[in-house]
């Protein structure tokens, strides 16, 4: 099995040209990768504004209002905008102690069947808070506290993250199946696999050498190739089958 450490559509050090996904990927993994600075943003937004809060309150006796609510919406929103990126890096937490010692097609079997479960599951939360959101802009929705907060707007934005999230699952899944059709166990394990240990290794000493080439180029050099790694030297068998 492969140790490459690139995310299905990524290039760069680590990464052994062998795509599985192609273009669909690329841009999902593009999507995602905005989609997941402004998850990041707003992950950050609430304990800023909280901090700002305990501090008013502590030093000049007096409060923001509403920052609580503002940053429980925040919180959910960034959260949900942050998992396609998840998913597509395969960062997604795993009970793998077992996982490790099953042979290659049974861990493709239960890989595959966690993709479909998960769209399933997305595809259900979504539905659902579909329905919430329409139900929330015909009624006028409005939040119980001074802030009288319109919940069609934080709701709009949180069910935005998950159509996103939907998508990558479901074009992960389609992918995942037809490198199962092909008997792609390379191209799955790209997809939708667990990230192994060495994978985990590979991807730590890709970023020292990025660090290294970095300081190599203020010194004049070129950087065109990027740097040989674990994952460069025996990836290369990413695509035989």
């Amino acid at each position: 099995m492969s140790s490459s450490t690139s995310t299905p559509g990524q290039t760069g050090p680590g990464h052994t040209g062998y795509e599985p996904g192609g273009l669909v990927i690329r841009a999902l993994t593009w999507l995602a990768r905005y989609a997941v600075w402004i998850g990041g943003a707003g992950i950050i937004a609430p304990a800023v504004m909280v901090t700002i809060e305990v501090i008013i309150r502590k030093a000049f006796q007096t409060s923001l209002g509403g920052a609580d609510e503002v940053s429980g919406y925040l919180f959910a929103i960034g959260t949900v905008w942050a998992l396609p990126f998840a998913l597509l890096r395969r960062a997604n937490v795993r009970i793998d102690a077992l996982y490790a010692l099953l042979p290659r097609w049974l861990r493709t079997v239960l890989d595959f069947v966690a993709i479909v479960l998960l769209t399933v599951f997305v595809a259900v939360v979504f539905y659902h808070a579909w329905n919430l959101f329409l139900s929330s802009v015909e009624n006028g929705t409005k939040s119980i506290t001074p802030l009288q907060t319109p919940q069609a707007i934080p709701q709009g934005f949180w069910v935005a993250g998950l159509a996103l999230f939907l998508v990558t699952a479901f074009a992960l899944t389609l992918m995942a199946l037809l490198a199962l059709i092909r008997r792609d166990f390379v191209a799955m394990n790209l997809l939708i696999g667990a990230r192994t240990h060495q994978e985990e290794v590979a991807d730590e000493v890709s970023a020292l050498h990025l660090e290294d080439a970095g300081g190599a180029d203020g010194d004049g050099g070129d950087g065109d190739e990027p740097p040989e790694t674990p994952a460069r030297r025996h990836g290369s068998g990413d695509g035989e089958r």
